[in-house]
C-alpha cells in the first residue's frame, strides 16, 4: 500500500521488487469538511467548545501516544488552548501509555471516545484544530488522507511511509523529538498555516481515492495475466 511498504517486504521477505506491485489506499466518500455551525456544535459536544487536536487510531506501543501526550503537555505549558481528543481502541493499552495519561498535567483536557466509524468519525474529525498523527510506524497511514478530505491541518512523523502519503501538506516532525511536535502545535494554531495546509492537503487527497486504487489493482492483475 505504500513504497515504503513494497521496500520492507522485498527487504525482509527477500523477494525481488518486481513482484511487489504497489497498490495505494483510498478514502471513504463519507470524509468531508463540515460548516461552521456544525463544528461548533460538535466541539461544544465533546469539549465544552474548545477547539482540540485528534488522535485517530488504535492504542498501541507504535503508534507513538506517550511521546504526542507529552508533546501536548509542553503545548499547554508554553500557552496552547487546544484539548486533545484520542479516538480509537485501547488494543495494547501498555504501562507507559497509562502511565502518561494518568500522570499528565493537563489529564482533564485529553478525551478518550473509544473507537468511531462513517459518519460519526467524520464529525469528529472533521471538527478538530488538526490531525496529530506522528506515529513510530505505518504502512500507510490512512488517518492523513482522512483529514486532508476534511480540511484539517496534519502533522505526521518523517519516519516509514508518512512522508510518502503526506507530501508537502502535512508538517513532519521525528516521532522522539517531543520538542518538534510541540512547535508544530503551535505553528498550526497560525492561521496562515492552517490555510496553507488545508489548501495543499485537499489537493493532496486526489491522488488516493479508491478508484485509483481499483485502477491500480486492476493493473496489476492484468499484468500477472499476460505474464
Amino acid at each position: 500500500v505504500s513504497e515504503y511498504s513494497k521496500d520492507d517486504i522485498s527487504t525482509l521477505y527477500e523477494v525481488s521488487p518486481s513482484k511487489i506491485d504497489l497498490v495505494y489506499n483510498g478514502c471513504g466518500d463519507f470524509f468531508f469538511p463540515l460548516k461552521a455551525e456544525e463544528i461548533k456544535a460538535v466541539r461544544e459536544e465533546i469539549t465544552g467548545g474548545i477547539p482540540f487536536f485528534i488522535f485517530v487510531g488504535a492504542l498501541n506501543p507504535r503508534k507513538n501516544i506517550t511521546g504526542m501526550l507529552a508533546a501536548f503537555a509542553k503545548y499547554r505549558e508554553g500557552g496552547g488552548q487546544n484539548k486533545f481528543v484520542i479516538v480509537g481502541e485501547k488494543m495494547f493499552w501498555s504501562d507507559d501509555i497509562a502511565n502518561a495519561y494518568e500522570n499528565h498535567p493537563f489529564r482533564e483536557d485529553i478525551i478518550f471516545t473509544g473507537r468511531l466509524e462513517g459518519s460519526g468519525l467524520n464529525k469528529v474529525l472533521s471538527s478538530s484544530a488538526a490531525l496529530l498523527f506522528v506515529s513510530n510506524f505505518e504502512g500507510f497511514g490512512i488517518p492523513i488522507v482522512e483529514a486532508f478530505k476534511c480540511e484539517v491541518p496534519v502533522i505526521t512523523s518523517t519516519t516509514t511511509s508518512m512522508p510518502e502519503v503526506a507530501g508537502d501538506a502535512a508538517i513532519l516532525c521525528a516521532p522522539n523529538d517531543t520538542q518538534a511536535i510541540t512547535n508544530a502545535m503551535h505553528e498550526v494554531d497560525k492561521p496562515e498555516v492552517r490555510a496553507d495546509l488545508i489548501a495543499k492537503g485537499k489537493l493532496r487527497s486526489t491522488l488516493f481515492t479508491w478508484e485509483r486504487s481499483a485502477e491500480m489493482m486492476w493493473d496489476c492483475i492484468t499484468k500477472t495475466m499476460a505474464q
